[in-house]
């Protein structure tokens, strides 16, 4: 278990309120978990952020590398599926 650090912070009267409130309505241990909870949340929606932008890109080279494939399915070779089942039931 990690020890917690002790920190100063300066917050607006209503940001105070509001953790406050937070605190007596959710049963919180104190001010100090409602922030951490706080930050907590603002660094999980930061990991989503940072992963959405990685997926966009990440699909905008897919989309890249199946534009190519697309391309060499359209290379000349045209393969008839028929006779290649004819030749299978032959052997």
């Amino acid at each position: 278990m990690q020890l917690a650090q002790k920190i100063s912070v300066s917050l607006d009267s209503s940001i105070l309120g509001f953790i406050d409130r937070y605190a007596a309505e959710h049963s919180a241990k104190g001010r100090s978990a409602v922030v951490v909870k706080a930050l907590q949340l603002l660094q999980h929606a930061e990991q989503e952020s940072q992963l959405s932008e990685a997926y966009a890109q990440s699909a905008e080279q897919d989309r890249q590398v199946a534009a190519e494939f697309d391309i060499t399915l359209n290379d000349g070779l045209n393969l008839d599926t028929q006779a290649l089942k004819a030749t299978d039931e032959t052997w």
